[in-house]
């Protein structure tokens, strides 16, 4: 085993070379498509499947009063409601944008205090794109959502010191939200 040292890490080198893509499947959210691909030492050749996706945005809303929104909707994957902030596909020019949409659309609160916290891939085995985390502070209740005709989304919220625990008992389970609120309270830990 090597030791590790962030400083020299570099994701980018010796890449396995990558010809003959074909695209399978495509859908509204993702694409299907294989790579045949190649180990650096030429040990492994074969063709590898992933799913191509636009990026997505998250956010992490904070009322003055230092609480979180939370939406709820059904999610057809896991057939079952998952509690999660308020986020979706990066739609718009930029990700602040998109992130901004998302905010309006799915809860009709607004902000001027933003700041983009971080990234994380989702699964990079078979996906290609980035969650980008945002977060919203001072929010207010400007408009009524504005939900795409396949959304049904309820919106709550609750003290952000309550969360690690929500987290805890999996009633926040959606791996892209624990992460970006990981990130959250890494730069920003509770205070007693």
């Amino acid at each position: 085993m090597k030791p590790f040292y962030p400083e020299e890490y570099d994701p980018h080198s010796n890449l396995w070379s990558k010809r003959d893509r074909r695209d399978l499947i495509a859908t509204p959210i993702f694409n299907l498509v294989s790579w045949h691909t190649t180990s650096p030492d030429e040990k492994i050749s074969k063709d590898f499947f992933h799913l191509e996706s636009s990026d997505w945005v998250n956010v992490i809303a904070i009322t003055p009063e230092d609480k979180i929104l939370l939406i709820d909707q059904y999610r057809h994957g896991i057939h079952r409601f998952s509690l999660e902030i308020p986020g979706g596909i990066a739609e718009k020019k930029t990700l602040l944008e998109s992130a901004q949409a998302e905010l309006v659309e799915e809860t009709g609160y607004v902000s001027q205090d933003w700041e983009h916290l971080g990234k994380v891939t989702g699964n990079p085995a078979i996906l290609n794109n980035w969650c980008h985390t945002f977060i919203a502070r001072n929010v207010r209740k400007l408009y009524d959502q504005d939900l795409d005709d396949s959304e049904q989304i309820e919106i709550f919220e609750t003290p952000i010191r309550n969360i690690p625990r929500l987290i805890a008992d999996n009633i926040l389970h959606h791996g892209m939200m624990v992460a970006a609120l990981g990130m959250y309270f890494i730069k920003n830990p509770i205070q007693n």
